[in-house]
Formats: structure tokens, sequence, C-alpha cells
């Protein structure tokens, strides 16, 4: 497929991320001939607890959706972690060329595994008023960047942003806001995760590819935080195989 065909991708950053982080990404898509647009969620850029208090997932979906609509044809979605919530959220309202969801939140209740309860119980009180928090060093290294350099990690650490605790319990409890109806997604899905993941288990991102007929793609030692630069080599290649052979076989809509 010449780049001149290659769609547009909209991509889609997670809970306590940004856009910057999603930069190496954004970067590589880019040398790949992908045209990529990346916003950002509420209440962050600058960080704004006023608006996190008051953002769900309904209100990120919304932020997505219009980022969606303002490319102006049909585009790719990848959404990491919450934005994989948010790009199946979109398949199933609009026609995407094609979604590729990573160490995606999946619709429905997110099960905790039992290690990582201890520092669950530590943001319970925030998550269950709704407030905005950020989860200690500690546990960001243990959970999400678990398998991560210990260097890249404490590189990470300090970029993560608060986020919005009303969101986090919608994803926790699987409230109304996290359904998608699997019939309504028509176009091609790829589903990637860590075989490490601490935060969404490896059989939840099994059930997520297998609702929607996707290929799944494992990384057997990756984290949830999939998106690490240290790991773009090994993560991003089979992607872009995949949107290669995939994309160009589907039609316009």
């Amino acid at each position: 497929m010449s780049d001149s065909a290659r769609p547009p991708i909209l991509l889609l950053h997670s809970v306590f991320g940004t856009p910057e982080l999603m930069s190496r990404w954004a970067t590589e898509l880019e040398a790949a001939g992908y045209r990529v647009h990346v916003p950002a969620m509420p209440g962050r850029e600058p960080t704004d607890d006023a608006v996190l208090a008051r953002t769900g997932i309904d209100q990120a979906f919304d932020v997505a959706l219009a980022a969606y609509d303002a490319i102006g044809e049909p585009a790719v979605v990848i959404g990491h972690s919450m934005g994989g919530l948010l790009a199946q959220k979109i398949a199933a309202a609009r026609t995407p060329r094609a979604v590729v969801t990573m160490a995606s939140i999946p619709p429905g209740v997110l099960w905790f595994q039992l290690k990582p309860l201890p520092h669950l119980f530590r943001v319970l009180p925030k998550v269950l008023a709704g407030q905005p928090f950020l989860p200690s060093a500690k546990t960001m290294r243990e959970v999400p960047l678990s398998t991560l350099p210990a260097a890249e990690q404490d590189e990470l650490v300090p970029r993560l942003v608060r986020d919005s605790g009303r969101m986090f319990r919608e994803m926790s409890l699987g409230s109304a806001s996290t359904r998608v109806d699997a019939a309504e997604v028509t176009c091609p899905m790829l589903c990637v995760s860590g075989g490490s993941d601490r935060n969404v288990a490896p059989w939840i991102s099994r059930r997520v590819a297998a609702r929607y007929g996707a290929e799944h793609q494992v990384h057997p030692n990756a984290p949830h935080w999939i998106v690490a630069d240290s790991l773009v080599g090994e993560v991003l290649p089979p992607i872009l195989e995949w949107l290669n052979r995939t994309v160009g076989q589907t039609a316009v809509r």
C-alpha cells in the first residue's frame, strides 16, 4: 500500500497518560506514512482538577469522538488502556477503517488481579469519591510499569499525571458508560496485550479479542504500559504489518 493510500490514525492515550507520552508512537507511525492525530483527554495539558472531577467515560468519549469526526474521513483508531475502550466505542458509533487496542480496558467490569489489590486499596477512597488522584510512584512501578527497566520507570513516573477517580470507578465497576454493543462493531480489529499486565489480566484481553473476533497479538513480558519507548521496537512492527495487510483490504464507507 502506498503512503498516499494510508488512512489517518487517531491515537488515544491512557489513564494517567498524555499525548506527549505517546509521542514516540506518533513519530514512528508518521515515519511509516500515516498522519497521526493525538487528542488530549479532558483535564490535562495542563492538569485541571475541576475538569477531572466531572469527567467520566462519557466525557472522554465525547472528546475522542469529536477528534475522530474532525479528521473528516474514515480513520484507523489506536488506543492504549482506557484509550482502547474508547476505540471500541468509536468502532460501534462510526465505521473506522480499523481499530487496534493495546492493553485495553474491557467493556464491562474490570476484574482486578490479586497481586495489585493492596495498591488499589490505597487509592480506593478517592476513586469511590470520584476525586482526581495519582497513585504513588511505588504503585506505578509495581503495577502498570512492572516489567520495564528501572531506568525507564524512573523516567516515566514523574511524567504521569493525575486522572479522574470517577472514570476509574466507572471502568472498575463496569458502569453503563463502558458498554459496547459488539454487533455494532463491523471494522477489522486487532487486540494487542502484555502477558505480564497487572492491570488487565491476560484472560480479560483474550475475552476482548474473542468478543470481536479480533486477531490477538500477545507480548509475554510486556506490562500494562505496553506503549513504553523500550517496547516500541517489539510491539509496533507486527501492528504495522497487520495494518498494511488489513487496511488495504478495507473499503472506505
